[in-house]
């Protein structure tokens, strides 16, 4: 029989997802040009640490809560394959890559892709939580729009 499906390596994807944003945020803060920019990825790492300590109590609070599943394998396939192309796989890269965005505007392009890929995970992950848990990711989906459109309006003025 095949190892089924815990939420609670979702909720630990999420974790470790927002730990590679608050370095990336943290990173280009200090590495911007613009210093509005510089502002908004300071604000964005806070965001993005917020967002972890949120994820890190639903995480503590899951026990071994399981998502039912047709057969064995299918959500742990799935989640594999949904997470093994994030734009960050762990803290160091995350940090690695926002050291060699060249320019704000590239910062602003790879800060937007890490924003879509974590949307895509916290919708699937709304799916499989509790109940009970669905309301804070729902206040964490909201945030991370509005993420979403900061960094397009950042984007627009980069554009000039």
């Amino acid at each position: 029989m095949g190892k089924m499906f815990q939420v609670s390596e979702l909720v630990q994807v999420a974790v470790d997802d927002e730990k590679s944003g608050v370095a990336f945020y943290s990173t280009l803060a200090q590495k911007g040009k613009d210093p509005a920019l510089k502002n908004t990825f300071a604000d964005l790492a806070e965001q993005e640490r917020y967002h972890q300590q949120r994820f890190e109590k639903m995480l503590a609070d899951l026990g071994d809560y399981k998502a039912p599943e047709r057969y064995a394998d299918e959500y742990l396939t799935y989640l594999h394959t949904l997470t093994s192309q994030r734009a960050f796989p762990d803290e160091r890269a995350a940090q690695r890559m926002a050291e060699q965005c060249p320019d704000d505007t590239s910062a602003v392009e790879l800060s937007l892709r890490f924003e879509r890929d974590t949307l895509i995970l916290m919708n699937e992950m709304r799916r499989m939580v509790r109940e009970k848990d669905r309301p804070i990711v729902d206040e964490l989906i909201a945030e991370e729009q509005s993420h979403l459109v900061v960094l397009g309006e950042a984007r627009r003025k980069l554009a000039g």
